[in-house]
Parts: structure tokens; sequence; C-alpha cells
């Protein structure tokens, strides 16, 4: 594709558009449970999807949609959008002001853009491969602070709690070796702070694609470093654990003591599969 950006750029008030379904719907109306007591759904959800589904596609020719409240599961094509329509719903039916649109573009295999929309705050944070992130129009970089004045944003493996004590171990060891730190209980704009050098580093044991594709490339084209551990790059169809850093050094120790304690990928990985389920 000749110019990415300008596509990511249309996406952008695409989502920006989608975001006022979130403020004009109630967010504890006609609340669903998905899996488990710890997994929700909206209407509101629902319904920004449906935008975004609706308006996206059209921006290429021949793309489809991917989004987390799918009920088919196509990833096939030339390019594909994968979305989730708001990452933090369970802040979002708590009014908790920390939830936002994630949209990532893969061509094939490869992911080539990204942004993530945090409306309580008007911050559009959007990158393109080869083109830099940026945050409302204005470039970012990640920060530049070692591991010990590093803040790490991390999660406990919420929709699957049998593998809490590993999270448990690695955010011990991390703790105690760097500043402080987060949980916002959103992935998507942990990686976005990330890639605007507000915190430093990052660790999941358990995401699906539309979770970090469009955090990945803001941090990747900000500076830093990422990986789907035990990956080549960001695999489209599976749940991987996932890492993040500013530097290399960070990232280089942040990885030693995670797959320290997850030496391979405990879990099904089929995203198709457990969608079906």
């Amino acid at each position: 594709m000749e110019d990415t950006m300008k596509v990511i750029l249309e996406a952008c008030d695409i989502a920006r558009q989608a975001s006022t379904i979130m403020k004009n719907r109630p967010s504890r109306a006609q609340i669903e449970q998905k899996g488990n007591a710890s997994n929700y759904v909206t209407m509101a959800d629902k319904a920004v999807q449906d935008y975004l589904e609706e308006h996206l596609p059209n921006l290429l020719v021949g793309s489809v949609f991917l989004g987390e409240e799918s009920s088919s599961w196509q990833h096939d094509a030339d390019y594909v959008w994968v979305v989730d329509p708001i990452d933090g719903t369970s802040n979002f039916i708590r009014d908790l002001g920390a939830s936002v649109i994630s949209v990532a573009l893969f061509q094939k295999k490869d992911l080539i853009g990204g942004l993530i929309y945090y409306p309580y705050r008007d911050e559009m944070y959007y990158a393109a491969k080869g083109r830099g992130a940026y945050l409302n129009g204005e470039r970012i970089h990640v920060s530049d602070r070692d591991f010990e004045h590093s803040h790490l944003c991390s999660a406990m493996s919420l929709y699957e709690k049998k593998y809490a004590p590993a999270c448990f171990r690695i955010i011990d060891k991390v703790y105690s070796q760097a500043d402080d730190l987060r949980r916002f209980g959103a992935a998507a704009l942990e990686l976005a702070f990330l890639s605007a050098g507000r915190v430093e580093l990052y660790f999941e044991m358990r995401l699906f694609p539309w979770d970090m594709a469009a955090g990945a490339i803001l941090i990747e084209e900000a500076g830093g470093y990422w990986e789907c551990l035990y990956e080549e790059g960001m695999p489209i169809d599976k749940l991987t654990p996932f890492i993040a850093a500013n530097t290399k050094e960070n990232f280089e120790k942040l990885r030693s003591i995670v797959c320290e304690q997850i030496p391979a990928v405990p879990y099904e990985q089929s995203v198709a599969k457990l969608l079906s389920e």
C-alpha cells in the first residue's frame, strides 16, 4: 500500500466518531457476561464495533474486519482491520474513565498501522510502519529511563486466573528491581502510555491480537521493543504472552524474568477455537 499513514488518519476520524457512542450510551445498560464472571460486554461495545465494521473496510478495497465481538472469524484477506471496540469494558461499566478504542491494520501477516483513541482525554495515538508514532499530531517517543527508574504495567490473567501465580512471581521480581507498578485495566491504554514515555515496562500472560496489535506498532514506531513470546511477529490468530519495554536493555532484562517463569506458552492459543466454545 502506497500511503498507510493516510489510511490510518482516515481511520482515526472514524474512531473519533465511534467514540460518541461510548459517551452517549449509559455504561451500565444491558451488560452481559462472556465466558466468566470477570469478562463483560455491553451494548456500547457492540454498537461501537458495528460502527467501525461499517466504515473501516470502506477505506481499503478488499479489506475485512475482525473485532473482539465478532461472531465470525475471517483473517485471510489482503488487509485486515483488527479491532477492540472498547478495551477496558469493566472500567467503562464502572465509569472509571480508562477505556479506549483500539484499531490495528494488517497486510497479510504484517502489522502495518494502528491507532488507540482515549476519548476521556481526547488523546489520539496513531502510527504507520516506517512513519513514526504520534499523539494528537505530535511525534512521540518512548522514555529513556533505566530499569531501576521504570514503571511496570501488568495484569494477573483475569480471564484465566489459574495462571495468576506465575504473573505474581513475575511482577514481584520486576517490582523489586524497578520503581513502581501501575494497572489501568486496559491493555491498549497501557501500551499507548508506554509509546508516549509515561511507563516503561509491560507484561501480560494472555492477550488477544486486538488487545495488543495497535499498541505494538505504536511502541515500535516510538522507538521501543515488543514481543509475542515464542512467536515470530504478531500472530493474528493466536493468544500469546506479550512483553514490551522502552529500551533494548530493559526489554532483555524483562524478557529474561518472564521466560524464567514461562518457559513455554501454557494454554490453548487458537483464537478461532476459543471464540467457538
